[in-house]
């Protein structure tokens, strides 16, 4: 048998290998080794954003606290010379320690560098649960309620926090924040209400904006709306976009000073599914501005696909599936994009955290069980390049012994070119904490 008759024979047994191949046994098995820091702040539970890479070289975090006397805590990490700094306890920087009131026990927001200093702002890690539904923390006897979330700016050089008073007169926790770099203007969200907000950080003035959920996280039934996580501004013109669970489009319209709803477009796509009762439905979970083409690009929660908002047309474009290879290979929904979503230094390269299906070797390991036991682990490291219109999964993210990061939803580049994020890490005797993580890019 000649060899050319050989290779034909090998290369169609390949193909039927592959077609006949369980939908979880074509993942990319590849790992990429995270290392974990050690804080030492034992309330740390849980990170929403809350990290950021700056101009100084440092990377500023900050871990949750849901302790009721013991609010969230703000931290630098040196790449340089691997120091962690403790920087302030958010509740005692606001004002509040004394006052025994539920505490500023989070930041769910990333810091925002301007003109040397960083922006930020504080949100609430205390609730109470009613009826299968998350709501403001109930003060015990003895405590005052939750004072609402603050605005801050840390002096990157002095090390000065200024507090910037509180976001929004219903004294919600700040959900979502972005920042016009080149105006010096915040826009935000707070929870549960969903009003929108903006502030000034020149003229140190606010102002509220509207209601654009319904009644938000506290409405009740068809007044009930899962809030977006991220608004994303327009550095040219400085209009700044939002969306809700029905899949509306907001431009605020810096002109105006007021937000407008999108009437020639909105997000209620086919590709996102449908919407459910407690579901963030068609907006999307994490947003970015491109430098690079100046567009907004946005990624759906449940689909996990890559969609872009032109700002000038105000048409929206799905671009890819940001989902990792096992997702994708499943055809399943409902793994869910985390918030990590950041560019690279070319500038047009996204990177993308995903929470994977079971490979084959997890199922293999924990059988029918695989999918719920690691339904908060399994975190893939997804790229695409805007400029080449190429996607990657650059495998899965795990520490050096076996165990896996849980619920990543942050992610920062440092100038040193390594990822920076914060997971919840499973301790050996069985308890979790929450603490800073970091990992190469293995595309480099």
């Amino acid at each position: 048998m000649s060899v050319k008759i050989i290779k034909a024979i090998v290369q169609r047994l390949f193909v039927l290998a592959l077609l006949t191949a369980p939908f979880y046994a074509l993942a990319n098995d590849d790992k990429i080794t995270a290392t974990r820091y050690y804080t030492n702040f034992p309330q740390s539970k849980g990170n929403y954003n809350g990290i950021s890479s700056a101009s100084d070289g440092l990377i500023y975090y900050v871990l949750c606290s849901g302790d009721l006397d013991i609010g969230a805590q703000m931290y630098s990490y040196n790449p340089e010379n691997d120091q962690i700094k403790h920087l302030a306890d958010l509740t005692e920087a606001v004002g509040e320690k004394q006052i025994k009131a539920i505490p500023q026990g989070k930041s769910h927001v990333k810091f925002y560098e301007y003109e040397g200093k960083l922006y930020f702002a504080t949100h609430v890690d205390f609730y109470t649960h009613v009826d299968g539904k998350e709501i403001m923390g109930i003060p015990p006897e003895g405590y005052l309620p939750y004072q609402g979330g603050h605005l801050l700016s840390y002096d990157m050089t002095s090390g000065e926090i200024e507090d910037l008073g509180v976001a929004s007169p219903s004294k919600g926790g700040v959900l979502a924040l972005t920042m016009d770099r080149t105006r010096g203007r915040l826009y935000g969200i707070t929870w549960p209400s969903g009003d929108v907000f903006r502030y000034d950080v020149k003229a140190k003035e606010g102002k509220a904006l509207g209601k654009f959920f319904a009644d938000g996280e506290e409405g009740n039934g068809d007044r009930f709306q899962v809030l977006s996580r991220s608004l994303s501004v327009n550095e040219v013109n400085g209009s700044v976009f939002f969306a809700n669970s029905t899949g509306q489009i907001f431009e605020y319209i810096l002109e105006k000073d007021e937000v407008e709803k999108v009437t020639h477009e909105n997000l209620k796509k086919d590709y996102f599914g449908t919407l459910t009762s407690r579901s963030m439905g068609y907006q999307w979970r994490q947003s970015i501005w491109s430098d690079y083409d100046k567009m907004i690009y946005g990624v759906h929660l449940e689909t996990e696909y890559l969609f872009r908002i032109n700002p000038e047309t105000r048409k929206a474009e799905i671009i890819d599936r940001l989902a990792s290879e096992t997702t994708k290979r499943a055809g399943v929904n409902g793994y869910g994009v985390s918030l990590g979503l950041v560019f690279g230094h070319d500038n047009h390269t996204l990177y993308h955290i995903s929470h994977a299906y079971p490979s084959a070797a997890e199922f293999e390991e924990f059988g029918p069980k695989a999918v719920d036991e690691l339904r908060l682990k399994n975190h893939h490291l997804i790229s695409y390049d805007l400029k080449n219109h190429k996607y990657a999964d650059l495998g899965e993210i795990a520490f050096e012994g076996g165990s896996e990061p849980i619920h990543v939803n942050s992610l920062t580049l440092g100038l040193d070119g390594v990822f920076y994020a914060l997971a919840t890490i499973e301790l050996e005797d069985g308890s979790q904490t929450t603490d800073l993580i970091s990992f190469s890019n293995p595309a480099q």
